[in-house]
This record gives C-alpha cells, structure tokens and sequence, in this order.
C-alpha cells in the first residue's frame, strides 16, 4: 500500500477510537443516533487525515511549536476543560467499568489536544500582512445596511418585539413614573424617551437593531481599515446579518441586548487601541467615545462597573504612554458615574435594587447542603431557618435557579443585611465543613458559562418569541407578514431543537474567542489578550454571581466571535513603530 493509502487507514482508525470515547464522554453510545454517530466519524477522518499531513510535511516545525512551554500549557488546560465541558452529567460513566471510563477519557482527550493543537498552528501560522489605508468613516453606515434588512424581518415577524416579565417591568415603571433600579433604570428611561415619541414596543426593539448594526459597521470599518480587503469584510458582514441569535435578540426588550453591544463596542475600542499600539487614544473623539461606551457599560449592568476599572487599569499599565489620557477617562467615568447614580437617582427617586441578587452562589449552595442533608451546627441550622424555613430550603431548591428560594414568600433577607457580617462568615463555615457539596451547587449554577454539554437535569433559557401573554397593557405578538413570521420561527425552532448545545450554550463561543485570542497573542504579544477582556471579564463576574441558566446574559460572546474571527488573521506587531491612526 502507498503511503496515502495508508494515512487514510490510520484515519479511519484513529477516527473510530475517536467517534467512539467522544460520543460516550457526551453521553450513551446506544443512545446516540446513528447519523451523529455517521457525522461525528466522518468528520474525525478528515481531520485526523489533515492533521496526520500537516505533522509529516512540518514534523519538526509542529513539535517545537507544541513543546513551547506556554503553548503546551495552553493546550494542556484548554484541552482539559473543554472535555470537562463536554462530558455528560448522567452519571453513566461513573457507573461503568473503570477501565471503559478510563479509556473514554483518555482517548477523549488525547484527541481534544491533538485537533486544539493542529487548529492553533494553523492560526500561528496563517496570516495576512496588512497596512492601514484610509476608509471613509460612512462605510460603517454602508456596512450596517444589511443587517438592519435582515433583522428588521425579524420585528416583522414578531413585531411589536419580543418581551418577558423584565421586559415587562420596564414597561410598567414608564407608565407609573415609579421607578426602581432592580433592572437598570437607564434602560428603563431610554424606553421612556423613545416611546415618548410612539408608545410602543417597536420603536425600541428596532433602535436596538439599527445600534447593533451600527457596532458591526464599526468592527467592519475598524478591519478594513487595519488593511483587510473589502471582499473579505463583506462576507463577515453578511455572515453576521444572517447569523440567527444576531436577528432575533435585537428586539427583545432587554437591557442585556444593549450592555452586550456595549461590550461588543468596547472590545472593538480595545483591538484599535492594540493594532494601533495606543496611538487610537491620542484622538479626543476617540477618547470621548471610550468614555461613553464605559459608562454605558458601568450603568447598564451591576457587573459593567468592574469591567471598565479593570480594564482601565490594565489599559493604563499596558500604554503609559497615555496615562494622563487613559486617568482622565477614568475619573470623568467614575465621577459621572457616582453623580448619576448617587444624587440623580435620588432626585428622581430611585427604588435601589436589592443586594441579595448578588447573592445566588451562596444561597445555591446553602439550599444544596440542607437538601443533602450536610454537616450544619445546631447555630447554623438556626440562622439560615430564621431566613427561610429547612423544609423550604429544602423543597424549592433548583440547581439551576434561584428565584424560587429568593422570591419565596417566607424568605427574609432582611436577617441576612441586619448583619451582614455573621452572613459570611457562616457561609464560609458551612462550605469549609461541606465542601464537596458546596462545588458541586457551584458547578451547577454556573453550568451556563462554563459546560457545552446541557446537564440532563439542566435548561438553558433561550431566546423569547412573543409577548408575555399575562400583561396590563393589551401587548402581544402580532406579526405584520405571517409568511415572514413562519419561516423565521420555524427556522429559531429548529435551532432550539436540533442545534442547542451548539449555538444556545454561550462556552461555545468562548471556546472560540480563547482559541482565537491566544493565538493572536502567540503572533502579535501578549498585549493582544487585552481585546479579549471585555468579554472575559463579563464572563467572569457572571460566574460569581449568576442568577439563572440565560442565555442572553452571555450575548456579548456571540457578536466578540465574529470579530475575533477576522482579527486573529490579521498580523499587526505589538511593538512595532506607532503607527497613525484617525
């Protein structure tokens, strides 16, 4: 046989083992449709044929890159969590033998880091050289046209907007005037403006698809003018149109729509700031709109304040150059900030949001050791009866959500913020004692950020398509084109039923956006992995304090991917001569 002949066979083998251990990791291989089962081999042969090509043309090339001490560990780690991700929560394997666990692991993950480690190489390895140019700045309204087509078909479909009882709430403080901050009263008073000039839900639902659309005409000038060829920004353009999650969120009612833009726009700010190596900053429109989008950000969301100090901070360290730039930013953000949220709140009398919505983990993990009957002192058992009784803790304890122990009728947060204090340190008593337990209830509410694979016990909370039906105020779907209506909802239906753990779980995206991000750092610096922060960062305070298993909360990932798609192909040096940049 021929040497071709022969990778072929080993391709086939490999993807056997392969097709066998992943579909056992993600669950029952008995239970596993066989045109899964069909796909799953098929496309493991091809990239095992890939990869076993790749290595024997460039042996020596691909391992040296590999055994890069920070590649390696990339890869270790990367690989490591994404099988974890990937695995099933039946049980099943635990209950199986230890050496067909052992195997499916094993091969599972050998496999995970030999396709990671070929996809990082080839993204090292292939690039486009670019030089800026000069772009006309009305090219961002140019490339915003389609998507505001597109998405426009949606609120066609499902017009007034989609809404949900947050929606709803919004809704109900612009016809009382009494507002409260428990959903961003910002957002609340951006409905309020817009339907002071048509009251209803449309007008903010299509507003929201003309300024997303607008963000992507950004990232697309932003890319064509690093050098990139219209040809190429186009087709990520009308990748980005058609892209279905980017169609119908845009009209629903929800400020995450908004703070996820915002934090779509900042991760734009921070690829020019980067690309440019700082000189983006020098320009005091540029400067005035990164203030802006951070307090924006810091307004929209309780989590969007540490985002911007974070990043302002890191920002600072990374281009001191700018520090008198990048502080006032800061300080006027800050004080904006503090007078916006301290005085005039006040002076339009706000209703504060409760502090308790900070505190899903430790009332998750709470409820799981009472319900697991854990180790509790007599004192503790007592204190958190005096919040909500056992047997409460007890019955209305959902991995996955808390709203039914916080918004319990018997529920008294009040003992919890009388003194705070004692809170904490029975919380960090009671895991001390039941730690397992506390990891587990953990891992559970934050499933939604991290786990690709939906437990079985498990739901993610989509995307809305209708109006609530129970409201005050006579609002409902009513599409204007039924025809345009049935073939976008049964196409989002489709997406729910078939395609679910692979576009609706947001550690997909971030998955990507890792990947992508270090190898732009691994070709450009490390100061590249700023651009990937934003994101990061909202991910990382979601998974301190998640609430439920919503996909929304995560849509920031889905409009960074596409950008970091295109940027990863893009050379730029870190430390290369500043270069100008309008």
């Amino acid at each position: 046989m021929n040497r071709k002949t022969n990778l072929w066979l080993i391709s086939i083998l490999a993807s056997l083992l392969s097709t066998i251990a992943l579909v056992s990791l993600y669950q029952k291989f008995g239970e596993t449709h066989w045109v899964v089962i069909g796909f799953t081999l098929v496309f493991f042969t091809v990239i095992h044929q890939l990869i076993l090509t790749s290595f024997l043309n460039q042996k020596n090339s691909y391992i040296r890159f590999t055994m890069r001490p920070p590649v390696l560990v990339f890869l270790l780690l990367f690989s490591f969590i994404l099988m974890w991700s990937l695995k099933t929560s039946s049980g099943y394997l635990a209950a199986s033998s230890w050496l067909f666990a052992a195997c499916v692991f094993l091969i599972s993950y050998v496999t995970l880091f030999v396709s990671v480690a070929w996809l990082l190489y080839l993204l090292v390895h292939h690039s486009v050289s670019l030089h800026w140019k000069t772009v006309s700045r009305w090219k961002i309204c140019i490339y915003a046209i389609f998507p505001i087509l597109v998405w426009s078909m949606y609120l066609v479909a499902y017009y007034p907007g989609t809404m949900t009882p947050d929606s709803l709430s919004h809704w109900e403080q612009i016809h009382t005037l009494d507002f409260s901050n428990w959903h961003p009263v910002v957002y609340t008073w951006y409905i309020l403006g817009l339907t002071s000039i048509w009251e209803t839900p449309a007008i903010v639902a299509f507003s929201q698809i003309v300024i997303l659309a607008l963000f992507g005409g950004y990232a697309a000038y932003s890319l064509e003018k690093r050098g990139v060829n219209s040809k190429w920004v186009w087709i990520g353009v009308l990748l980005f149109g058609l892209y279905p999650l980017n169609g119908i969120f845009p009209i629903a009612i929800w400020k995450d729509v908004f703070f996820s833009g915002f934090i779509f726009l900042f991760t734009i700010f921070t690829y020019n700031i980067v690309s440019s190596r700082g000189t983006w900053l020098a320009s005091n429109w540029h400067q005035l709109m990164l203030g802006i989008n951070a307090l924006a950000i810091s307004l929209m969301r309780s989590n969007g304040l540490p985002i911007f100090v974070v990043m302002a901070i890191l920002l600072l360290v990374a281009y001191r150059t700018y520090f008198k730039r990048l502080i006032t930013t800061l300080v006027l953000v800050g004080l904006a900030y503090f007078l916006i949220s301290g005085p005039f709140f006040n002076y339009m009398d706000v209703r504060a949001t409760s502090p308790n919505e900070a505190l899903s983990i430790p009332t998750q993990q709470f409820a799981h050791i009472i319900k697991e009957n854990g180790e509790l002192t007599k004192e503790q058992r007592n204190y958190l009866d005096s919040i909500l009784p056992l047997e409460t803790w007890k019955e209305n304890y959902n991995p996955y959500l808390t709203d039914k122990i916080k918004f319990a009728g018997e529920y008294d947060q009040k003992v919890i913020f009388d003194d705070f204090g004692y809170y904490l340190s029975t919380w960090a008593a009671v895991v001390s004692n039941n730690f397992g337990l506390a990891v587990e209830a953990y891992l559970d509410q934050t499933s939604i950020i991290w786990q690709i694979n939906q437990p079985e016990d498990g739901y993610t909370s989509t995307y809305a398509r209708n109006v609530y039906l129970y409201n005050d105020y006579d609002l409902k779907t009513s599409p204007l084109s039924s025809n345009v209506y049935q073939v976008i909802n049964d196409n989002l239906v489709r997406v729910e039923m078939y395609l679910l753990e692979v576009v609706l779980r947001p550690a997909v995206y971030t998955a990507i956006i890792l990947l992508t991000g270090v190898a732009l750092a691994l070709k450009t610096g490390v100061r590249s992995l700023l651009i990937l922060l934003p994101v990061l960062l909202n991910s990382g305070t979601m998974l301190l304090a998640t609430p439920a298993q919503d996909f929304r909360y995560q849509f920031a990932n889905v409009l960074v991917t596409f950008l970091m798609a295109a940027v990863v192909f893009v050379t730029f040096d870190s430390k290369q001569k500043k270069v100008q940049h309008e």
